[in-house]
């Protein structure tokens, strides 16, 4: 790994541990844990544009390192602390980090 890619790793760990709401259960539509123990951070009351109605409406996101949910899918869940919050789609993809709004 090139210098750039270990200071990469540093500040993904350092910002996962300082942020981070407990390990989450990463879940397939189906219910299989495809990772466990993932770092998670979880926010409440995200501003989210219902592009139907055009309001704006309050939601749940949850963000994780995204090489962690290989493979992805858009149906899946996480398990985390003690509920399961079902992927209800993207909200910001860097390729890096991925904020998805959940639902319980």
């Amino acid at each position: 790994m090139s210098g750039f890619g270990k200071a990469l790793e540093a500040m993904d760990t350092a910002i996962a541990a300082s942020l981070n709401d407990g390990l989450a259960d990463y879940l397939n539509a189906a219910g299989v844990v495809l990772a466990g123990g993932v770092e998670a951070i979880l926010d409440r009351d995200v501003e989210r544009l219902d592009t139907v109605s055009g309001m704006l409406d309050r939601t749940v996101t949850i963000t994780v390192r995204k090489g962690l949910l290989q493979p992805f899918d858009r149906m899946g869940a996480f398990r985390l602390g003690g509920k399961t919050w079902h992927i209800d789609g993207i909200a910001v993809d860097d390729g890096h980090w991925l904020t998805l709004y959940v639902v319980p």
